[in-house]
C-alpha cells in the first residue's frame, strides 16, 4: 500500500502577500497606462497647436507682403482661429512678434514668429497632482525670393511697362505690370522683351516687328508693391551743408555716407568712389554727367524731400557707373530706394550701355523709370517704378547667393524654423 501524497498547506501570509502584490501591480498598470492616455493627448494637440501656428506664421507673411505691417498680428491670429486655436478662448494664448524675437531671423524684416500655447487638463494625471500641462508650439515664416524681378505698379496707365527703338530686354525672372489697361505694356519698334514670365492686370499691345516672349498672361490680380516692408531711414540735418554737393572739372573724390541736402552732381570727366552705407538724397537727387565715373560697394541711396525740391537720379553723357547694394542689413539688396512719400516727380533715367553697372534693386514706386543699357554681367538687377520705359540693350539676371536672404522681393511665405 502506497504511502498517502502529503498535503499541502498554505500559509495565509502568502497568500495576502500575493493578493498584495497583484494590486500593486494593477494600480502601477493603470497608473502607467493613465500616463500614456494624457501623453499621447498631449501630444495630439501640440501637433494640431503646431499646425495652427504654421498656419498663423504663413499667413502673417502673406498679409505683410500684400498689405504691409500694420495688420500682421490680426491676420496671424484669424489664421490660428481657423485652425482651433482663437487668442484668449479656453486658456488660448496666441503671440505674434515681427520680426522674431529669438531663433535665427531676428534681423530679417520680412520673417513673423507665432508662439500658440494652451493649458491642457489632464485626466489621470491628477492621481499624481498634476491637473494641467502648458502645451506650447512655436513657428517661424519668411517671405522667400519671388520669381519676378520688374515690377510696374501705377493701376491704369497706358504703357506702363514699354519698350522701344529696338530695345532688347533679357529677364531671366519674370515681369508684373498692375496696370488695368489695354495697352499696360507696349512693345513697338522691332523691340524684344523675353522673360520667364509676364503677367499684367490689363493687356497689352505689340507693334512694329516687336516681340514679347512668353506671352503675356492678361487679366491677373494686380501685384502689390513687393517692398513695402521696407522702412525708409531717419533724416536728421545736413550731413555737408545745405547747398548741393557738386564734384566737377575731372576732380578726384571719395564720398562718405550721410544726409546730401539738394543732393550730389558729378560732372565734367570727375572720377567718384563712394564708401559703404546709406546716402539720403534729400532733395535735388543725384546727377552724373559728362563723361564721369563713379564706383561703389555695400551702398544705397534713399531719394526724398523733406523741405527740398525732389530730384530725379540721372545718368548720361557717356558716364561709366558701377554700384553696388550691401548684402546684409536691413537694406540689403536695396541700391536705390525713393521715399514712398514723394507722391510724384520727374522719372528717373539710367543710360550709358554696358559701362553702366548696377547690382541691386532700383526702387521708384511713385515715380516713373527710363532704363537704357546697363547691368550686362552683374548678379541681379531688380526694377520695381511706377512705370519703366526700356530703350537699348538690357540684361537683368537674378543671382541672390551674396544675399543671405536671397532677393529683396519676396513671393510665398515659407517656414524656417
Amino acid at each position: 500500500m502506497s504511502p498517502a501524497a502529503p498535503k499541502i498547506r498554505h500559509c495565509p501570509t502568502q497568500r495576502g502577500f500575493v493578493l498584495i502584490t497583484m494590486l500593486l501591480s494593477t494600480v502601477l498598470l493603470l497608473a502607467f497606462l493613465g500616463l500614456a492616455v494624457d501623453v499621447g493627448y498631449i501630444e495630439l494637440v501640440k501637433v494640431r497647436m503646431q499646425t495652427a501656428a504654421d498656419a498663423a506664421a504663413l499667413g502673417g507673411v502673406q498679409d505683410l507682403r500684400m498689405n504691409g505691417s500694420a495688420n500682421i498680428s490680426t491676420a496671424a491670429k484669424a489664421d490660428s482661429a481657423l485652425n482651433g486655436f482663437t487668442d484668449g478662448v479656453g486658456s488660448v494664448t496666441v503671440t505674434v512678434n515681427h520680426p522674431p524675437l529669438s531663433g535665427s531671423y531676428t534681423t530679417d524684416p520680412t520673417a513673423i514668429e507665432v508662439i500658440v500655447s494652451k493649458s491642457v487638463a489632464s485626466f489621470f494625471m491628477q492621481a499624481l497632482g498634476v491637473s494641467t500641462a502648458t502645451v506650447r508650439a512655436r513657428s517661424v515664416a519668411r517671405q522667400g525670393s519671388g520669381t519676378s524681378c520688374l515690377y510696374t505698379l501705377d493701376p491704369s496707365m497706358s504703357g506702363a511697362f514699354s519698350a522701344s527703338g529696338g530695345a532688347s530686354v533679357n529677364s531671366h525672372c519674370g515681369i508684373e505690370v498692375a496696370s488695368n489697361n489695354a495697352r499696360a505694356l507696349t512693345a513697338s519698334g522691332g523691340a524684344s522683351i523675353t522673360a520667364t514670365s509676364v503677367d499684367i492686370a490689363g493687356s497689352y499691345q505689340v507693334s512694329g516687328g516687336a516681340s514679347v516672349s512668353p506671352a503675356p498672361v492678361t487679366g491677373i490680380s494686380p501685384p502689390s508693391d513687393p517692398l513695402s516692408y521696407l522702412s525708409p531711414p531717419s533724416i536728421a540735418g545736413c550731413t555737408y551743408g545745405t547747398n548741393q554737393y557738386n564734384v566737377s572739372g575731372g576732380a578726384t573724390r571719395t564720398l562718405n555716407p550721410g544726409v546730401y541736402c539738394r543732393g550730389i552732381s558729378i560732372s565734367g570727366g570727375s572720377h567718384v568712389t563712394f564708401n559703404a552705407g546709406m546716402y539720403v538724397l534729400n532733395g535735388g537727387g543725384l546727377s552724373i554727367s559728362g563723361g564721369s565715373s563713379v564706383s561703389g560697394t555695400g551702398v544705397t541711396f534713399f531719394n526724398t524731400a523733406s523741405g527740398y525740391s525732389y530730384g530725379a537720379i540721372s545718368f548720361s553723357g557717356g558716364t561709366s557707373v558701377n554700384l553696388t547694394a550691401p548684402t546684409t542689413g536691413s537694406f540689403a539688396g536695396i541700391l536705390f530706394y525713393q521715399d514712398r512719400s514723394v507722391g510724384s516727380g520727374p522719372p528717373s533715367t539710367f543710360s550709358g550701355g554696358t559701362s553702366t553697372v548696377l547690382t541691386g534693386t532700383l526702387y521708384f514706386p511713385t515715380t516713373n523709370l527710363n532704363y537704357s543699357g546697363g547691368s550686362v554681367g552683374t548678379a541681379y538687377t531688380i526694377i520695381v517704378a511706377n512705370s519703366i520705359s526700356f530703350s537699348g540693350g538690357t540684361t537683368l539676371n537674378n543671382d541672390y547667393s551674396s544675399l543671405p536672404g536671397g532677393s529683396p522681393v519676396k513671393g510665398s511665405g515659407i517656414v524656417s524654423e
